[in-house]
């Protein structure tokens, strides 16, 4: 009896990478956005001022950098799957 195996290499999909990146990217600034109505939660006011320049707490300021951030996401996911694809010559198989 003879087994035969087939082992793929696998590739990462540069655009679920990047969709995926851009939506926890947005994601993330949202509860950024939603922590600058928590007293204690200062540390999220740098994140929020890479995306934005508007009123922290303003409307304007969630639509714009949500955005921002949305493409930011779009871009790195799409770098980290051109990086992810570009080392397979690590693999040992």
């Amino acid at each position: 009896m003879t087994v035969e195996t087939s082992v793929t290499r696998n590739r990462a999909n540069m655009v679920r990478f990047a969709v995926a990146g851009a939506i926890a990217s947005a994601a993330f600034f949202v509860f950024c956005w939603l922590g600058l109505f928590v007293p204690f939660s200062s540390p999220t006011h740098a994140y929020i001022g890479l995306f934005t320049n508007a009123e922290m707490t303003s409307v304007a300021a969630l639509l714009q950098g949500g955005f921002w951030s949305l493409a930011f996401g779009l871009i790195g996911g799409a770098l980290v799957a051109i990086a992810y694809n570009a080392t397979k010559f690590l693999d040992r198989g």
